[in-house]
């Protein structure tokens, strides 16, 4: 079984606001092992952390699957390239673009899963009490 690279997103805490929902990468080896990879502390004071299981005490509310990892790709390629997630300067984006380039993805699979993650984003409620759409935030009815 090769590895699967997935996005994980977490209801907000303390309220299910979409900017307070968070996201993790989730990569499940070939050896059964999981890695959740993710950015914690609050801006500009992020840092990368890695852990072995669930660090949330909920399940995610949505795993979108980002893709199937070519066996040339090691662990070690996807948590260095992932380490990106934990600075200020980078998000989601920028860190799937790491793992694009070292071949752990493409550049159509990393706009899918963005895509779907950004959507499930903002499906939680708004500050003023408002569910969003993303299809409406397009302009789409």
């Amino acid at each position: 079984m090769p590895t699967q690279i997935s996005l994980l997103v977490y209801k907000g805490v303390p309220v299910d606001f979409s900017k307070y929902r968070h996201t993790a990468l989730h990569a499940l080896y070939p050896d059964g092992q999981h890695d959740w990879l993710h950015a914690v502390g609050a801006h500009p004071f992020f840092k990368f952390q890695k852990d072995s299981e669930n660090p949330m005490s909920e399940p995610p509310i949505a795993w979108i699957p980002v893709c199937t990892v070519p066996d040339s790709v090691t662990k070690a390629k996807i948590i260095f390239a992932s380490i990106e997630i934990g600075t200020a300067r980078t998000g989601w984006g920028e860190a799937l673009t790491e793992l694009v380039k070292i071949g752990c993805l493409t550049k159509e699979e990393r706009r899918a899963a963005i895509g779907k993650m950004v959507e499930t984003i903002l499906e939680a409620e708004l500050e003023d009490g408002h569910v969003t759409n993303a299809l409406n935030d397009q302009g789409h009815p």
